[in-house]
């Protein structure tokens, strides 16, 4: 998997990403990071990978310790649900590690699992069944949700959708 480039970690969910956008746009300015810990009650490791997440997706600007959304921002503060979702999927494709994920399960002629991913990727540890459980989750919380991927719960597999090939 390419390392470089803007990341979202496999904890984070849209949810904690429209949460934290919708926080930051009611405080109309910029904040001190550490402050925002104290006040949202986030746990600071998980805010961090949050504003990470906002950030690599270009919805958060982060200058010198201090948090504001960005025009895409504040666009996606204006959206309601299913407009916050095209969004998201269209901000996606060129993030870490959905990129990655897309162009694997592109080249699959057949439906794949989320250990199999790990594995291959080397997102997760294909060993562990938690670790490979929450790649599952991030999975179906990001990619299937916007549309990119369809989940066989019998199965336990993921297939891209047909008019995503590429």
């Amino acid at each position: 998997m390419n390392q470089r480039g803007p990341r979202c970690p496999t904890s984070v969910t849209p949810e904690m990403v429209s949460g934290l956008v919708d926080i930051l746009s009611q405080l109309k300015v910029k904040v001190d990071v550490a402050t925002l810990a104290a006040e949202v009650g986030i746990e600071t490791g998980r805010l961090l990978e949050t504003l990470e997440t906002c950030e690599a997706l270009g919805l958060v600007s982060i200058v010198n310790g201090d948090a504001a959304l960005t025009q895409l921002g504040e666009a996606f503060v204006r959206k309601r649900q299913r407009g916050r979702a095209r969004m998201l999927r269209e901000l996606i494709r060129e993030v870490e590690p959905f990129k990655s994920i897309l162009s694997y399960m592109s080249s699959q002629s057949k439906p794949v699992t989320a250990e199999e991913i790990c594995r291959e990727l080397g997102l997760c540890d294909h060993n562990d069944p938690d670790s490979v459980s929450q790649l599952k989750s991030f999975i179906l919380h990001w990619l299937v949700t916007t549309g990119y991927l369809s989940y066989n719960g019998k199965e336990e597999q993921f297939k891209i959708v047909g008019r995503h090939r590429t």
